[in-house]
């Protein structure tokens, strides 16, 4: 067996390129015989790995693709911009709920 054939098939083997070939999360599941929960953990292990897989939200067709062109990631690079803003301004409004919240109170062993 050759070292290409020992290579574990990845989910970027499966995707297509270009937002209008997305695959959904649930195909991708069945294809590896797994949960959603481990397909997005694997696809955010291999796009940290430099494989440019995007997400599209699009109701028409969701799912994960193939950059297929440098703008197109680009693009997707700006979406998961803001989800990052938008993840932050939600963590510091918590925070400052946090603090109007009564501390635990330490428990005697």
């Amino acid at each position: 067996m050759t070292a290409q054939q020992k290579r574990k098939v990845t989910i970027s083997d499966y995707l297509r390129t270009g937002k209008k070939n997305a695959r959904t999360a649930r195909e991708l599941a069945q294809v590896f015989n797994c949960d959603m929960r481990d397909i997005s953990a694997r696809i955010e292990k291999e796009r940290r790995q430099g494989a440019p897989i995007c997400a599209s939200c699009d109701s028409r067709r969701p799912g994960y693709y193939l950059a297929e062109t440098s703008e197109e990631l680009q693009e997707y690079c700006r979406t998961l911009h803001n989800r990052a803003g938008q993840i932050y301004l939600t963590r510091r409004e918590l925070l400052k709920a946090a603090k109007k919240l009564p501390a635990r109170e330490k428990q005697e062993a």
